[in-house]
């Protein structure tokens, strides 16, 4: 038997694992129940569909989706892999043929929905104790609890399964669960001591960014027009809020479509088939669309308005950049959306669930009013430690010109004061702008207060209250009715003993482009159309073929042979032997006309092994490996496809540690300049320190100097 990784390259075509799928593997291959908890795009399919091929019988998936099933299955057929699924959507006699197959021991993974194992007074589990089980495999489990954010009763039925097949291990996947979450989902399945693998949460190619919400669909236009050849996800919270983007966008020329419950099931599997096979490129959709969708080719997630929860944000925006490329998450965030979701947020009868949904929602709309970095926010929401600056969110990419505004948040918070704390930030503003609606008490209009933020804008007041907020003069009470209350630090601005600075105006700045391996863009977009070609007569979207960050590879490493074709990710035997020969001519015509020559010897390994066989897969290692041969940071950054910060970050863990001369990373003239502004603005944040030295410094300029002195012992 083939070991594991050996499979994974010749079926899958991936050189090696990636972060814990070998380990997960191996808990399964060795009949341990197993819970794992990975974000998406992160290769949690794997961690079921190899153990699938290595042990003997049929490994059932439970899925809750038909598309979801319906992708894994035509991409592992691709593979060479024997494997069907059973739902709905097909025939009699087509469903006939699939179990005949399954007695005859001709699959190695078969998909079902969850209704299907209990469906006629368990008919289905009788005819499954006939066949050799070998593994069960429990896909986006969070939607088997009630703390979850989509919580499906059918997958209630899924708890018997330990007790129908005692001795058949279990795994369970999902993408996003909170600790409660996390742990509801190990009791209701009733798994026997189960494994846990927690992965990272981070996707370090997602540029997560919030904008107000005013002039959203103005905006949203704007930001398409740049995309115009991008795949990508728009979420509205209403069914009439997509059909109307969807319209608006058809007019402006963009093709998109709608999707939402409302619509016939025909017409949503329509629009959901044209979009997996690139036929239109944007669906307008609420949240029915997209769980399980596993489209790799999807460059954006917009939000039209504010998710109930983080999981919710976590997920959907996690369906961009499965490819691993770089892809954009941007919310339209108004405050009205937060009153109007606490609406929905109550559950009849149940006032412990209807608690944690508006906890929840205040995590979501804290999201929105963020001023410090939104990936460590999303990060340790999942309980992962993370850096204050991460480089590739607005936050971190803006600088912000403050100004004394103590006068303003005096004003403010006097309004709250007199208002008796009994009232929420919208009342406030108006009552602040001398607002003549019904609404304000006559009472109220009588109080000093009463109009003396009138010369500023509703929008203006809203984002200084926020802010206050944020920074601890101000806070919101929980519940339904979030509140304005003073804070300690309130009375020391009400006093006049405390100065306050607040943002006056913010500076994006320009950085370069996202890293993106230098690939022959020409070529890349034949190598597309090739692969439309073949999707089209296979009947199957492009991105199961072959992915982009496939194309990508063949389009910047430019594969003369069979030998060299086989070093690009995702070409397995199978994938070779069926479309080696189309893309390599291609890529050969294309290098002829042009007069290039392969470049696979550019092209980074997987991990390698040492002698004694242990796997070196350190991502800092690899790039200090192609650092120490010379090759730029920029260039590094390309080949590994990562951002230039990041690159910076892993050497300066080795400055850090004197493996390499901060000379090589700073210049000299430069170093003692940083130090000194360290030494002055202390080491906790390293916004103050750039701010202090100006334009011509860098945060990697910075981190590496401070990796200089911790291996000097300074601090």
């Amino acid at each position: 038997m083939p070991s594991a990784l050996e499979i994974l390259q010749k079926t899958f075509g991936y050189p090696s694992f990636r972060e814990q799928q070998e380990t997960i593997v191996k808990h399964v291959l060795d009949k341990q129940d197993t819970f794992v908890l990975m974000p998406t795009g992160g290769g949690k399919s794997l961690c079921y569909q190899l153990p699938a091929l290595m042990m003997e019988g049929v490994t059932i998936v439970i899925s809750p989706l038909i598309a979801l099933m319906k992708d894994q299955v035509d991409a592992l057929r691709l593979n060479g892999v024997a494997a069907a699924y059973l739902n709905s959507s097909l025939s009699s006699s087509d469903q006939y043929k699939i179990t005949q197959q399954l007695r005859a021991n001709k699959l190695k993974l078969v998909y079902l929905a969850p209704e299907r194992l209990m469906k006629t007074e368990n008919e289905f589990i009788a005819f499954l104790k006939t066949l050799t089980i070998s593994l069960i495999a429990i896909d986006e489990a969070h939607c088997i609890s009630q703390w979850g954010h989509d919580f499906r009763p059918e997958y209630l039925m899924l708890a018997r399964l330990k007790k129908e097949f005692p001795h058949v291990p279990v795994i369970a996947l999902t993408a996003t669960a909170d600790r409660i979450t996390q742990k509801d989902i190990l009791e209701k399945l009733e798994l026997r001591n189960p494994v846990t693998f927690v992965s990272s949460f981070n996707r370090p190619n997602i540029r997560y960014t919030v904008e107000p919400k005013r002039n959203n669909l103005e905006k949203l236009i704007d930001f398409l027009e740049k995309r115009r050849n991008d795949a990508g996800i728009v979420y509205c919270l209403s069914r009439a809020s997509t059909e109307s983007v969807a319209t608006q966008l058809q007019m402006r020329g963009f093709k998109a479509l709608a999707y939402h419950a409302g619509l016939e099931k025909e017409i949503r599997t329509r629009h959901q088939d044209w979009f997996l096979k690139d036929e239109v490129k944007i669906i307008v959709a609420t949240i029915a669309f997209g769980m399980g969708i596993d489209k790799s080719n999807v460059r954006f997630v917009v939000h039209m308005d504010l998710p109930k929860s983080i999981e919710s944000y976590y997920q959907e925006t996690g369906r961009a950049g499965r490819d691993g490329l770089e892809s954009e998450a941007l919310l339209y965030y108004g405050y009205g959306d937060v009153a109007k979701l606490k609406g929905f947020a109550n559950v009849e009868d149940n006032p412990e669930q209807t608690r944690i949904n508006l906890q929840k929602l205040d995590k979501m709309a804290s999201y929105g009013d963020l001023l410090t970095c939104r990936r460590k926010f999303l990060l340790n929401y999942f309980d992962e430690e993370a850096p204050d600056y991460c480089g590739h969110c607005d936050i971190c990419l803006t600088r912000l010109e403050r100004v004394d505004s103590t006068i303003i948040a005096q004003k403010a918070l006097s309004a709250v004061y007199r208002l008796k704390e009994r009232f929420g930030t919208l009342y406030v503003v108006d009552f602040l702008r001398g607002s003549q609606s019904e609404k304000i008490r006559p009472e109220h209009k009588a109080l000093k207060t009463y109009g003396a933020g009138a010369d500023l804008s509703k929008e203006d007041w809203i984002r200084y209250i926020n802010e206050l907020i944020a920074t601890g003069y101000l806070c919101k009470a929980e519940g339904l009715y979030p509140i304005l209350q003073l804070t300690a630090k309130s009375f020391d601005v009400l006093n006049g003993t405390q100065p306050v600075l607040l943002t006056k105006s913010k500076q994006i700045i320009e950085i370069a482009a996202p890293a993106q391996l230098p690939h022959e863009k020409e070529l890349f977009s034949q190598l597309k159309v090739l692969r439309k070609i073949i999707a089209e007569s296979e009947n199957v979207p492009a991105y199961i073929v072959l992915s982009d960050a496939t194309l990508l590879e063949l389009a910047t490493y430019l594969p003369q042979s069979k030998e060299e074709f086989s070093k690009i990710s995702g070409f397995g035997e199978v994938k070779l032997e069926k479309y080696g020969e189309p893309f390599g001519q291609v890529v050969t015509e294309y290098c002829g006309k042009k007069g290039l020559s392969s470049r696979i010897i550019l092209k980074r390994p997987g991990r390698v092994r040492r002698a004694n066989g242990k796997i070196i897969g350190d991502t800092k290692m690899q790039s200090f490996e192609l650092f120490k041969k010379g090759i730029s940071i920029e260039e590094i950054a390309h080949q590994r496809n990562l951002s230039p910060v990041t690159v910076e970050g892993h050497l300066a863990h080795y400055v850090a540690f004197g493996e390499i001369e901060v000379t090589r990373l700073v210049p000299p003239e430069k170093i003692k300049i940083i130090e000194e502004a360290i030494h002055q603005h202390g080491v906790e944040k390293l916004a103050p320190i750039k701010e202090a030295l100006g334009e011509g410094y860098s945060f990697g300029e910075i981190r590496v100097v401070m990796a200089h002195m911790n291996f000097r012992s300074e601090f």
